[in-house]
């Protein structure tokens, strides 16, 4: 994948203009790795000359419930990302081992990342992990393709490029 530029927005976010590694969705779609500690959010416009815009944010552990659903909610809201109607969200789920990647509180920053998403009238979907990478990556234990971004931004990404429809969105 070329990374077009790589820029540090404040402390706490990285951001990565790419090229399209995939073929542009026809809506506008949001990809999200969610995250206690680091929180993937890739932007994909379905227009040919906008580039994908990958984000990893890293939170500060909260410590409550409101908390994470307060940091995560911020979080979202200090990428800029454009809100249009007719947009898709597709966050990723837990996962078939996940029980070691401290669900509970990764169920809080989901909901918390729907309800973000909603509040914009972006309908979100919460996909399991390994059904994303099987249809985009072409393998579902594929976890980061490429070499030169962090893996939660390429889960983010994968998450970007998954059709909600079931739909391939890859060419053959």
């Amino acid at each position: 994948m070329k990374i077009l530029k790589k820029m540090k927005l404040n402390d706490s976010i990285t951001a990565f203009a790419v090229e399209s590694p995939y073929p542009r969705p026809s809506v506008i779609k949001y990809g999200i790795d969610p995250g206690t500690v680091n929180l993937g959010v890739a932007y994909v416009h379905p227009t040919p000359n906008v580039a994908v815009m990958l984000y990893q944010i890293k939170l500060e552990r909260a410590d409550t419930v409101i908390g994470r659903i307060l940091t995560t909610q911020n979080a979202l809201t200090q990428c800029k990302l454009l809100i249009q109607s007719g947009a898709r969200a597709v966050i990723e789920g837990a996962g078939y081992m996940a029980s070691k990647y401290r669900q509970v509180e990764l169920a809080e920053v989901r909901a918390a990342t729907v309800m973000w998403f909603y509040r914009f009238g972006v309908q979100a979907d919460v996909i399991p992990p390994n059904t994303i990478r099987k249809q985009v990556f072409g393998h579902g234990k594929t976890k980061n393709p490429w070499e030169n971004i962090p893996d939660d931004v390429a889960a983010a990404l994968g998450c970007a490029y998954y059709d909600s429809n079931n739909i391939s969105i890859i060419s053959s």
